[in-house]
């Protein structure tokens, strides 16, 4: 083999291995936004259960829910959804234009996406840093500890820059992005 082909397939390899890492993480954190989903829901119901029948509601509650669950939901499986090309489109006009004037779309609306995902990730990561500083809880009937699920955030977007930048390289590379459910080369 030519040095050239032995670097094209250490290339290729170091590619595959990236992508699987990542969709692999993205995973994960996707498993996690499913287990905060089922979590909240049996404390949800637990609480109201105990609230109506026994007159025993589970003090934090609305704290643990709004702290923990919801950032977990909400924020964990974003590279996920990036990394199997399912973000919520509008392809109104984008459908009907010539595959030369989608592939220069789906690069603009990838940087984009990098560059919202990337500021909201440092922000939120500045602001878990000041969260663990201060030691930042919630007062309630009980005090809940929320510094820890400030760090959720910035993890999700963190992974979420990493899969825009893997698909900005498909993109610079002659491949196309994937959309819904035709992804025409999912990460």
């Amino acid at each position: 083999m030519t040095s050239d082909l032995k670097r094209a397939l250490e290339h290729l390899r170091l590619r595959a291995a990236v992508r699987r890492s990542c969709a692999t993480l993205a995973g994960w954190l996707a498993h996690g936004a499913g287990l905060s989903l089922v979590l909240m829901m049996l404390h949800v119901t637990l609480d109201v259960l105990l609230k109506y029948f026994f007159k025993l509601p589970i003090p934090g509650t609305a704290e643990v829910v709004a702290a923990y669950y919801m950032i977990g939901v909400v924020f964990l499986p974003l590279a996920y959804i990036e990394v199997h090309g399912r973000p919520i489109m509008v392809e109104l006009f984008y459908d009907r234009l010539p595959q030369r004037l989608q592939a220069p779309l789906d690069m603009l609306g990838s940087a984009l996406s990098l560059g919202f995902y990337a500021f909201l990730a440092w922000q939120s990561t500045k602001m878990a840093c000041a969260a663990l500083e201060s030691g930042e809880y919630i007062d309630g009937l009980w005090q809940v500890v929320v510094w820890p699920s400030r760090f959720l955030i910035p993890s999700g977007l963190l992974l979420a820059c990493a899969a825009m930048l893997l698909r900005l390289a498909v993109l610079l590379q002659g491949g196309r992005a994937g959309h819904g459910g035709d992804c025409a080369e999912p990460l």
